[in-house]
C-alpha cells in the first residue's frame, strides 16, 4: 500500500471547486452529520462559505496532492464562543485527520483571545460525542432534540496536551 502525504493548511479561494468536489463525495450519511440535512447539489453559496477565511472564521483543509479529504471551520459566534464544525473524508478516517485539523483551529483561535468552545452534533453521532469526551473532558453536554451541544472552556493548556484520536 502507497502511504499518501496528507497535508493541513489554510483554505483559499482557489480550493472552491476541490471543497465542491469533496463534499458532493461525501456519502448521504456524512453530509448529515455534518451539516444535519443532506446536501442535495452543493451550492455556490455554501462553497463560498466553506473556503471564506476572515476575522471571525478560520477554516482548514486537508489535502492530497490537489484533492480535498477533510474540511475544518471554527466560527466565533454572537455570544462569543467559537463553533466548530469537522468533516473527513470516509477512505481518511481514523487517521488522525480530524484531530489534526481540530488543533489546527484551536491552536489558531486560542492565540487570537478565544476562551470558549461550542459544538453542536447531532445525538446519534457517537463517533464525534466520544471523540469530545475523551478529548476535552471538561465539556458540558446539552441535548437540544436531536442534537447535543457541548460547551468547553478553550485554554492554551487543553491544546498542548496530546489529543486522542
Amino acid at each position: 500500500m502507497i502511504q499518501t502525504q496528507v497535508c493541513i493548511r489554510t483554505a483559499t479561494e482557489a480550493d472552491a471547486g476541490a471543497v465542491r468536489a469533496f463534499l458532493a463525495g461525501l456519502s448521504p450519511d456524512t453530509q448529515y452529520q455534518r451539516f444535519f440535512t443532506g446536501l442535495g447539489s452543493v451550492s455556490p453559496s455554501l462553497v463560498r462559505e466553506l473556503v471564506t477565511v476572515t476575522p471571525r472564521q478560520r477554516v482548514l483543509l486537508a489535502v492530497t496532492g490537489t484533492e480535498v479529504v477533510g474540511h475544518a471551520m471554527a466560527s466565533t459566534n454572537a455570544a462569543g464562543a467559537v463553533e466548530l464544525g469537522v468533516v473527513v473524508a470516509a477512505g481518511y478516517r481514523h487517521r488522525g485527520l480530524g484531530t489534526r485539523l481540530i488543533r489546527g483551529l484551536l491552536e489558531h483561535v486560542v492565540d487570537a483571545g478565544a476562551d470558549r468552545l461550542q459544538m453542536d452534533v447531532l445525538g446519534e453521532n457517537e463517533l464525534v460525542l466520544e471523540w469530545i469526551r475523551r478529548s476535552l473532558p471538561e465539556t458540558l453536554f446539552e441535548p437540544d432534540g436531536y442534537t447535543v451541544t457541548g460547551h468547553a472552556p478553550l485554554t492554551r493548556a487543553m491544546i498542548e496536551v496530546p489529543v486522542a484520536v
